[in-house]
């Protein structure tokens, strides 16, 4: 995988997703990189990183969002992701084996839940990920934060299978 052409393709959809996800999927990356040290395929889970949130290119208007709005429009966006994968990894000639192991990978950062070590490294990542003031700054308006931040508090403690 070339990381660079991979920003350059991805970015254009991104840049069509809510407010912050770019940020947020390089915030993604570098958790990565650090939880999948020395796996097998961890050019897999960074291309996953990069495209964990494409799904949300063009559901919602431009601008931060509240908490209500997007978990409205997750299912939406969750079934958007598929095609936009297949598209964007197609381009760039990935194998459909390799396809199939991105989508997964999403699927489990979309569900929050992991079976396989590949799995556990992308939702840890993603969670991880959100534990800064940033994601909620660039993400959500602050009517939300308070909310967001009750809802980690209940459910992030029980995603993390990583050490």
């Amino acid at each position: 995988m070339e990381e660079d052409k991979l920003i350059k393709v991805v970015k254009q959809y991104l840049n069509n997703c809510r407010s912050g996800d770019w940020n947020h999927a390089l915030r993604v990356v570098k958790w990565v990189k650090i939880l999948g040290e020395g796996i097998n395929n961890l050019d897999l889970l960074i291309t996953a990183a990069y495209i964990h949130d494409i799904g949300w290119a063009n559901i919602l208007p431009k601008g931060k969002v509240d908490l209500d709005t997007v978990l409205k429009y997750e299912p939406q966006a969750n079934k958007n992701s598929s095609k936009l994968i297949n598209e964007v990894l197609q381009k760039m000639n990935f194998s459909n084996k390799d396809i199939n192991t991105v989508v997964r990978l999403i699927n489990a950062a979309d569900k929050h839940e992991s079976v396989e070590e590949d799995e556990a490294i992308i939702v840890d990542a993603d969670t991880l990920s959100k534990l800064c003031i940033e994601h909620l700054e660039e993400k959500f308006t602050k009517n939300s934060y308070k909310e967001l931040i009750n809802l980690w508090d209940k459910e992030l403690p029980t995603r993390f299978k990583t050490e």
